[in-house]
């Protein structure tokens, strides 16, 4: 039995496929802590500057695992199944070197619980040490990967792998767009981080007017440099947020480069936006929904999960589909005109995400 004001110990497994469900997870852990004091391990692949930039006032011991497979990419928008098909035959063996020392640590740790956002390894470990654990999804990769059997049957064998391996959670949580339903999940509004500045201070911190048009370019945590040519410069009354590897921000004449790796909340630049443009995952689409923001999107046409979103995203959102390759060329100019026209409303943010429910259950769990 837990003590009620015991400190306690959680160990964190994230896949690093996209930013995505880094922020949902830090989104947890942030209000997991208003509640009870915690220690975090988190275990992932996703660069140590991005639990410091989200978890700035927690404790963190940061281990570099490689949590999860998922689908390998060559760039934000194409994925080789061969070279993930051939990483997960290995992977889901479970008793790699990266494995062993995880599991090593969580045992020697004894952590009070296990949460596991779409990372199989953090279930298996909680499997073999007894340890309360949590998955956290809008999909699971046993789902993602049905679509390729019939192309590659390889997949046929993992999946069985990984429906036992997410079956071991003893907490589900399903935020909202989730792609399947499943029985006795906790389900949840979209997860998202707070803002912590307003739009006038963003707009204030960037020389920029109040009423100034912003669009803020994504490509959902990857960085991929993108034609921003002469067209995009002619377009004097707007100015255009893009996310890049540079160490510093920079200004060109109206394109604002802003490292990932930098002390601007990306939540509060997405709140600022009058609109975002780009490749749509579930960070982004949670963000926008959170913040009232328009949304000109960008979907994979070869990833299952796309789907959910483009239809939660034309339902919830203001919102207009472009493809991959008009976003990549710049050509959606006008159409992000006639979106922007109705954005001269205060915005109307939900007054609660899925952010409360989910870390009010999983305190559940462990009280």
């Amino acid at each position: 039995m837990f003590i009620l004001n015991k400190n306690l110990k959680i160990a964190v497994f994230i896949t690093s496929h996209g930013f995505g469900h880094g922020t949902r997870a830090c989104a947890v852990l942030n209000q997991i802590t208003k509640s009870r004091t915690c220690e975090f391990d988190i275990f992932s692949t996703l660069p140590n500057w991005f639990f410091y930039q989200n978890l700035p006032n927690l404790k963190l011991n940061l281990h570099p695992t490689q949590t999860d497979v998922g689908l390998i990419q060559k760039n934000p928008f194409v994925h080789d199944l061969i070279a993930s098909l051939n990483q997960l035959k290995e992977f889901t063996q479970f008793n790699n070197s990266s494995f062993l020392k995880s599991l090593k640590i969580v045992q020697n740790k004894k952590f009070d619980l296990i949460i596991s956002d779409i990372s199989p390894l953090g279930l298996e470990i909680g499997n073999q040490t007894g340890i309360p654990s949590i998955l956290i999804e809008n999909f699971t990769w046993d789902w993602i990967y049905q679509q390729h059997c019939k192309t590659y049957p390889a997949f046929n064998k993992i999946i069985e792998i990984l429906k036992k391996s997410f079956s071991y959670a003893d907490l589900h949580i399903q935020t909202t767009p989730f792609c399947k339903a499943m029985e006795l999940a906790t389900q949840t509004l979209p997860v998202a981080r707070k803002v912590k500045k307003s739009a006038n201070e963003i707009r204030y911190d960037f020389g920029l007017k109040e009423d100034a048009k912003l669009i803020l370019l994504t490509t959902g945590g990857i960085t991929q440099k993108l034609k921003l040519n002469e067209c995009i410069q002619k377009e004097k009354d707007i100015t255009f947020l893009t996310t890049t590897e540079s160490k510093s921000i920079t200004h060109n004449q109206n394109i604002i480069s802003i490292p990932l790796n930098s002390n601007v909340h990306y939540p509060d630049l997405v709140n600022t936006a009058n609109l975002v443009v780009g490749k749509v995952g579930y960070g982004t689409l949670a963000e926008c929904w959170s913040t009232d923001t328009p949304l000109l999107g960008c979907y994979r046409s070869d990833f299952r999960e796309s789907q959910v979103l483009l239809n939660f995203a034309t339902e919830k959102l203001e919102h207009e589909e472009i493809t991959v390759k008009e976003f990549e060329e710049m050509s959606w100019i006008q159409q992000a005109r006639e979106l922007m026209k109705g954005t001269t409303h205060e915005k109307s943010p939900p007054d609660r995400t899925g952010v409360s429910v989910a870390s009010e259950a999983i305190i559940r769990l462990v009280a």
